[in-house]
C-alpha cells in the first residue's frame, strides 16, 4: 500500500495540473523588443544575411540582425541578434549548434561589460589560433542573463504562471581573438551605440 501513495500523488497532480491547463485562456504573445545593432565609429561595418541553417531549422517568426565589424588593425567582431518568435524554439543555447560547426568550446567564464553579463568562452578548431565568442539574453520586459538555465526558467514561469509567451532576444558575439580584454573592449563599444544593450 505504501509503495502506491507516490504514484497515486503524482496522478493526482497530473490530472490537477491538465485539468488546470484546459482551463487556461490561449496565452498572449508578447511584443518582441526593439533590437538596433548600430555602427561603431572607427569600425567598419557589413550587414550579414542569415545563413540558410538559420533560416531552415528555426520557426520562421525568427528574426535576425546580422552585423560584421572590422577594426582599424584587422580584428573583426560577428554580432548576432536573434530575435525569437512564439516557439520556445528559437532561441537554444549556442552550446547546442556549435560544435556542430567544429568548433571545440573550452575554458567558459563570465564577463561583465556595457552593464550587462556575458556568457564566454574560447572556440578551438583544427587551425589557426582560438576565437572568442560571447552571448547574452533579454527579453520585452527588460529581464537580462547570460545564464540560459535561468532564463528557461523564467520562460517557464511566464509561459506557465502569467500564461505569456516572452519574446526573447540573444545577442552573439564571434571575435577573432579570445582575448578577454579586447572582446570586453568591443563590448563597452557595442553597447554605447545599441539602445537595447544599455
Amino acid at each position: 500500500m505504501r509503495g502506491l501513495t507516490i504514484p497515486a500523488i503524482a496522478t493526482v497532480l497530473m490530472c490537477a495540473a491538465m485539468w488546470f491547463q484546459s482551463l487556461t485562456p490561449e496565452p498572449s504573445v508578447a511584443e518582441a523588443p526593439a533590437v538596433e545593432i548600430r555602427d561603431i565609429p572607427g569600425f567598419s561595418v557589413a550587414e550579414l544575411e542569415p545563413g540558410e541553417a538559420e533560416l531552415t531549422v528555426l520557426p520562421a517568426d525568427t528574426q535576425f540582425i546580422k552585423r560584421l565589424y572590422t577594426a582599424p588593425n584587422g580584428l573583426w567582431f560577428q554580432v548576432t541578434a536573434v530575435i525569437g518568435g512564439s516557439s520556445k524554439s528559437s532561441i537554444h543555447r549556442p552550446e547546442l549548434c556549435l560544435p556542430a560547426q567544429g568548433f571545440q568550446m573550452v575554458r567558459p567564464r563570465d564577463l561583465f561589460a556595457c552593464g550587462l553579463d556575458w556568457r564566454v568562452m574560447s572556440l578551438e578548431r583544427n587551425f589557426g589560433s582560438p576565437l572568442g565568442f560571447a552571448y547574452t539574453f533579454f527579453n520585452q520586459t527588460g529581464y537580462r542573463t547570460s545564464s540560459h538555465t535561468a532564463r528557461i526558467f523564467r520562460d517557464v514561469w511566464d509561459r506557465s504562471v502569467l500564461n505569456r509567451i516572452d519574446r526573447w532576444v540573444m545577442i552573439t558575439v564571434n571575435a577573432a581573438t579570445d582575448d578577454d580584454t579586447v572582446v570586453k573592449a568591443f563590448l563597452e563599444e557595442l553597447g554605447e551605440v545599441s539602445p537595447c544593450l544599455k
